[in-house]
């Protein structure tokens, strides 16, 4: 729902679990976002709520051209 109120959407998400820590897991998550200002300010309020975060990349949306 943070997510969400930020224009942030959801596209993909993983869920691995972290080998010796039993019942815990690691996620990995793909967005896309129309306001990279809006974006940054979601990261910054879910923060509290987690206990870790590390952005892999970030990139612009593309066009596809037909081959």
């Amino acid at each position: 729902s943070v997510l969400s109120f930020y224009g942030v959407n959801l596209t993909k998400i993983q869920s691995l679990p972290i080998i010796g820590r039993e019942w815990e897991y690691q996620f990995y998550v793909d967005l896309t976002f129309p306001d990279i200002e809006r974006y940054h300010q979601s990261l910054e309020a879910i923060r509290p709520l987690i206990s870790g975060l590390k952005t892999l990349g970030e990139y612009p949306e593309g066009r596809q051209t037909a081959i």
